[in-house]
This record gives C-alpha cells, structure tokens and sequence, in this order.
C-alpha cells in the first residue's frame, strides 16, 4: 500500500480507487453513481477525510471521467466531504477532474466550484 489507510471499492457498477501521488490524494470513480453506490460513496469520503487529516495532504483529485452517471445522493456526498476538508485547518484544495465530451458532469458538479471558488475546482480533461 502506498500510506493510505483507505481501501479500493469494486462493487457490479461501481468503483472507486484511491493512489497517493506526489502529495496529491488521487480519487479514480468509475460506473454508474446510482442511489445503490450514494451510501457507499458517503461513507467512503468521510474515511478520506480522515486520511487527509492524517497524511497532511494539500490537494484531493476526484477524476470521474469514468463515471457515467451521478446523482444528486453522490453529488451531496461530496459537498460533506468539501465541507468536512474545508473545517480542518490549513485548507486542502479539491479538483475535479471531468471528461469534455460528457458535458453533464461540469455542469452536474459546477455548484461545488460555486459553494468553494478558492478551493474547488472543475478541469477537463
């Protein structure tokens, strides 16, 4: 393992990979982020919340290019996780990292951008 405490969730349609790189907490989701992975996408960012605390770390990248869908359950896990990183001292940056051609995931996490302008951001890869 590579320091994180966290573990790599595999489900039938939903996954999420977590790497250490260069200070940066690298967050890999791909699938479908139905009601059925919300719980289980909440849960799991509080647990990074924790790592981030742990390691010190200055910046966590969510890419979910590979997501295909996301609700409004899996969206709301993150504004706790962004609001969760954001009370712990010195402040953690946030990106996000999307895929130009899907065009509903900025548009799907462009509120998150709005809720922290200084400490979220939304790329396209």
């Amino acid at each position: 393992m590579n320091g994180l405490s966290v573990e790599p969730v595999v489900t039938d349609g939903f996954g999420i990979e977590p790497a250490l790189s260069d200070g940066t907490l690298v967050v890999t989701l791909t699938g479908t982020g139905d009601m059925a992975a919300a719980a289980r996408l909440k849960s799991y960012v509080k647990e990074l919340e924790g790592e981030v605390a742990r390691l010190s770390v200055g910046s966590v990248e969510f890419d979910v290019r590979g997501v295909r869908f996301m609700s409004s359950s899996c969206i709301k896990a993150f504004v706790g996780f962004i609001c969760g990183v954001s009370g712990r001292g010195p402040k953690c940056r946030v990106r996000f990292v999307t895929d130009a051609q899907l065009t509903w995931q900025r548009r799907s996490l462009k509120p998150l951008d709005r809720m922290c302008p200084g400490l979220v951001s939304i790329d396209d890869a």
